[in-house]
């Protein structure tokens, strides 16, 4: 595609929640890095680069295309990748605070 995005079929963005779900303690903590230096790139927060390259490819930016076809390289479909597990993590964290009990009057 020209903006370096392929889409995932449903299938391989469930695979690629399930996989985000089960991240153990060094790959949780090397994601964690990934977010802090993406924040400090005035990014959005808990938001990966290589979703932020997405993103950015998805909407034409020229950085994005060039940047997730970097990634293409080391891993077929980096970014849509990256962000479906960035989009697991967000579930998780909302799961758990919906049940937190100062959320209760919600």
């Amino acid at each position: 595609m020209s903006d370096g995005i392929t889409p995932l079929t449903p299938e391989q963005i469930a695979a690629q929640e399930a996989q985000a779900a089960k991240e153990g303690y060094i790959k949780r903590n090397l994601i964690a890095l990934d977010m802090e230096a993406n924040s400090i790139l005035d990014g959005k927060p808990d938001e990966t680069i290589s979703s932020r390259l997405a993103r950015d490819a998805e909407q034409g930016m020229k950085i994005g295309i060039v940047g997730s076809r970097i990634l293409d390289v080391f891993q077929r479909d980096h970014g849509a990748k990256a962000q479906a597990g960035d989009v697991e993590r967000a579930k998780a964290v909302e799961a758990i605070e919906e049940n937190s009990p100062g959320l209760e009057g919600k």
